[in-house]
């Protein structure tokens, strides 16, 4: 197994992209496979191309995957390659980054990042970045400010995602105006049948399962088991400290149809944001990073770019982990999305971050 490290593109303060993008490493090259939708062997090279006929790419990762963050660096790399960002003259297109892992009220505090004028401590301690930031999402960020191109933090204040969870979507007229303008325009648009059924088919399936398998130890004895449940987005119930937006209720109650319009508010929010700069910056290009439910089988937050933007060309990477992942399973795989990537399971770092004291 190779060093669980994860690509050190934040390093490169002051660097042009070509240097920052020199510094990529380790190589994760012989620990994922690219399908397409459909079970045939492609490549990341085939995404690139299929991005020159699309105006937004939806990628969605497993959170604790260093292999699905490292695949999404290169993607976000060979598109600023693909269209001339960068130091390069003449860009044939401009390219954003759009991140689920920030809020939209924080959207002022990123640009002020990107544009120097506060510094990268002043800058986390403001924009409440995810508990992993550094290791998953800066190698991305930084890439995008040596390159001069947006980063929109995409996803709703997750303290009213938690207001529609426990109270519904109504709950939120009751926000000031200053608050529902980090929001969708209000009502915002309902899940869809097909969403609501996916939803409600893994809800009613779901059981508390051990988020943490048992490792064996060297005199034979097994760690305490610790479970834990996830929502389907990948984000855990129980929120740690700048993490993934939790705010989902407990079972119980009004959670099966609280819980989705939770989920659809998250669809809504980040949906808005991508075509919103695309109306804004014809003929751009928008990579948007995000948990895996949100786009998979292309509902969710895809449904929600149509619902804003009709015709948009979008283009849906769903990424899992997978024990074989050299092996396509038309059962599990099949159509979630334009191109299925598995990655190297062994590498996932669910139990680390999770079920130990270190996190």
């Amino acid at each position: 197994m190779i060093e669980r490290f994860v690509p050190v593109l934040a390093l490169f303060a002051g660097m042009t992209f070509s240097q920052a993008a020199a510094l990529q490493t380790p190589d994760y090259t012989d620990h994922f496979r690219v399908f397409t939708g459909d079970g045939e062997a492609a490549s990341l090279e085939d995404i690139v191309r299929a991005m020159a006929h699309v105006d937004a790419v939806l990628v969605g990762e497993i959170h604790t995957d260093p292999v699905g963050h490292w695949i999404e660096a290169e993607l976000f790399r060979r598109a600023l390659a693909m269209v001339g960002a960068g130091e390069e003259a003449g860009a044939v297109r401009s390219v954003a980054l759009s991140l689920e892992m920030f809020e939209r009220d924080v959207q002022g505090i990123v640009d002020e990042y990107l544009k120097d004028l506060i510094t990268e401590d002043q800058f986390k301690a403001s924009a409440r970045p995810w508990e992993y930031y550094d290791s998953d999402y800066r190698p991305m960020v930084e890439m995008a400010k040596a390159s001069g191109v947006a980063v929109l933090a995409a996803n709703a204040p997750r303290r009213y995602v938690n207001r529609v969870s426990r109270m519904g979507p109504g709950a939120l007229n009751d926000l000031s105006s200053q608050a529902r303008s980090t929001l969708p325009p209000l009502p915002y648009p309902p899940p869809t049948d097909a969403y609501r059924a996916e939803w409600n088919a893994l809800m009613t399936g779901m059981v508390m399962e051990q988020q943490c398998p048992v490792p064996e130890e060297a005199g034979g004895e097994k760690e305490e088991i610790q479970e834990e449940e996830e929502t389907p987005g990948g984000h855990p119930t129980q929120e740690p400290p700048h993490g993934p937006p939790a705010g989902m209720p407990t079972h119980g109650g009004s959670f099966m149809e609280n819980g989705l319009q939770a989920q659809t508010l998250w669809d809504a929010s980040m949906a808005h944001a991508i075509t919103t700069f695309l109306e804004m910056n014809p003929g751009s290009l928008v990579l948007h990073m995000v948990g895996g439910f949100h786009v998979e089988n292309s509902t969710g937050t895809p449904e929600k770019v149509q619902f804003y933007r009709p015709g948009t060309r979008s283009l849906v990477v769903h990424m899992d982990i997978a024990a074989d992942f050299t092996a396509f399973d038309p059962d599990e795989h099949a159509g979630r999305g334009d191109f299925v990537i598995l990655t190297d399971k062994s590498l996932d770092l669910n139990y680390e971050r999770n079920c130990t004291d270190q996190g």
